[in-house]
């Protein structure tokens, strides 16, 4: 019998999962379970997924994004309903989290309006407006400092016809630019957040270097109510990123909307409040925070302090980037080297791709993700220590343990030809937009391919809306200056299958066009472009096995 971290005798991967983070099902978590040792997300063979496209393998599932827009939308509708709250709820997505043009499509068919925090950032919103994927009825709020470029931006929304877009002042000198413009501007005002205003549990250690200090506040507000052109709307208050101490983080916010009350007692014409974000996400197994809870508990208390101050409940917005985008991105590598360690209890297990230059936060912030194996729940375990191929020795997954290790399924009792793959889930926010899409990387180690799976238009199955393979020799030598000697090379071309390929999925044979990378890329995005010349469903969740 081998023994768990927790002191019990099990037999196998799946019983130490169950035992370890107290688990009754194969549900791991709301939408990944175990059935026949294979690893599933909703109704998706992960191994199989693995098998037909290879890996490394970066994964974007657009039903996930869909399923956190609803979500969220139906906490806080359910809070209104039951509370009374006399106002509504507005669900931001905070695209700097992701860019990627299907999450973003999917994130705004299911109901979000869009936060931006750049001046290239808004021109991407303007091509989701151009597309027809973002509704003239749906707001932008612009977040981030206000260059120069960034206003000519929203300038030249406006002049195309697009109204509902509200800058977010972040200091006194943001004012002028759109007080001496032709258009008039409903605008929103953000609070400096820092420790003297928070002195609840870790928020007193915020410090921020967005936003108008709270001293200062009442003046740019007058200021902005003595323009012509100019209307205040919105109140901005972003305690953190990563919120799991609900409690205080209620707290704090409700610190911040007694400034909001402040203002409104002067200045009529607000009416939102928005948290900005720091809605936490599971990055583990046993991740508990109570989003109903949150929802409630702040409904709740802005409704005491309106009752207070004698003022009507406002709009209440919340920007959501890592929880939106976290869920829709996932990781698969092989294990290609299994070793012993100088811990004879602990095992090198080696995937073929690099953790810091795919998951950059694992090195740069020791962030954990969700770590499962693929297949393998019916055999036995041990501790290993998960590194990738490039020959930096930060290029090791940290794990949180005390020693650093995750328990996998023993590669030693694998029968011969059968491989371990190991998913890394909950990847979706911030890692390409940190390690960059299409350029070189450490040891020059190529990106994985990427998959994107989207809902079948017709509700049945899925669809592959992008597939591009590994990065291949041409495209790394030629942004490094070597192209003028690729013909020494002969055949080096584009790393495509060239063919088709038929993968089952949801109980659907879809068919793959293969054909190059960056002519994958471009033409996608050429297609997407042309519109700047002119001015999901729910998934049911598949049945889980019995017993183990």
């Amino acid at each position: 019998m081998i023994q768990t971290l927790a002191g019990p005798t099990t037999t196998n991967y799946l019983d130490y999962l169950r035992g370890r983070f107290g688990l009754n099902t194969n549900q791991l978590t709301d939408s990944l379970f175990v059935e026949n040792n294979r690893l599933y997300c909703q109704d998706l063979d992960l191994l199989q997924i693995s098998k037909e496209f290879g890996s490394p393998l970066e994964i974007g599932f657009t039903p996930l994004v869909t399923r956190q827009v609803h979500k969220m939308q139906g906490y806080f509708a359910s809070a209104f309903r039951r509370k009374g709250y006399r106002s509504k709820f507005t669900y931001a997505y905070a695209s700097k989290a992701a860019q990627y043009e299907d999450l973003i499509r999917t994130a705004l068919q299911a109901g979000a309006h869009y936060e931006t925090s750049s001046p290239m950032d808004l021109q991407m919103a303007r091509l989701h407006w151009k597309a027809g994927n973002l509704p003239s009825d749906r707001m932008i709020l612009t977040n981030g400092f206000k260059t120069s470029a960034y206003v000519q931006n929203i300038m030249q929304m406006r002049r195309e016809g697009f109204k509902n877009i509200i800058p977010i002042i972040e200091s006194a000198g943001e004012v002028a630019p759109f007080a001496n413009s032709p258009f008039d501007f409903e605008v929103g005002l953000r609070l400096q957040v820092d420790r003297s205003i928070l002195p609840y549990g870790d928020f007193s250690r915020v410090t921020s270097r967005f936003g108008v200090a709270q001293a200062d506040i009442q003046a740019v507000a007058a200021r902005i109510a003595a323009t012509p052109n100019l209307k205040l709307v919105m109140f901005h208050s972003m305690i953190d990123t990563q919120c799991v101490d609900r409690e205080n983080w209620v707290k704090a916010l409700l610190i911040s909307f007694r400034n909001y009350c402040e203002l409104k007692l002067v200045h009529p014409t607000l009416r939102a409040f928005n948290f900005g974000g720091g809605m936490p996400v599971p990055y583990s197994l046993d991740f508990d925070f109570d989003y109903q809870a949150f929802a409630d508990e702040l409904t709740e208390g802005i409704m005491h302090l309106c009752a207070e101050y004698g003022i009507d409940h406002p709009e209440i917005i919340g920007e959501f980037g890592r929880y939106t985008a976290a869920a829709y991105g996932f990781d698969f590598y092989k294990v290609v080297v299994a070793k012993p360690s100088h811990d004879p209890d602990v095992a090198w297990y080696v995937i073929d791709g690099s953790l810091m230059s795919s998951l950059p936060d694992t090195w740069a912030l020791k962030q954990q993700f969700i770590v499962l194996p693929l297949n393998g729940y019916d055999k036995p375990f041990k501790k290993a220590w998960i590194s990738g191929l490039t020959c930096d020795s930060d290029d090791v997954y940290r794990s949180g343990e005390p020693d650093d290790t995750v328990m996998l399924p023993d590669v030693d009792y694998f029968e011969d030809g059968e491989e371990l793959v190991i998913g890394v889930f909950m990847t979706g926010a911030y890692q390409d937009m940190l390690s960059g899409i299409g350029g070189v990387h450490h040891c020059l180690l190529p990106e994985p391919g990427e998959l994107v799976i989207e809902a079948a238009p017709n509700g049945r199955g899925y669809t592959y809306t992008r597939s591009v393979p590994t990065q291949s020799l041409d495209a790394m030598a030629s942004l490094l200056g070597y192209h003028k000697y690729l013909s020494y090379l002969g055949n080096h071309g584009e790393s495509a299958d060239g063919g088709e390929k038929a993968v089952e999925v949801g109980g659907e044979m879809i068919t793959l066009a293969g054909a190059p990378m960056a002519a994958r890329r471009n033409n996608r995005a050429r297609n997407f472009i042309r519109n700047l010349g002119t001015v999901g469903r729910g998934r049911k969740q598949r049945p889980l096995a019995a017993g183990s």
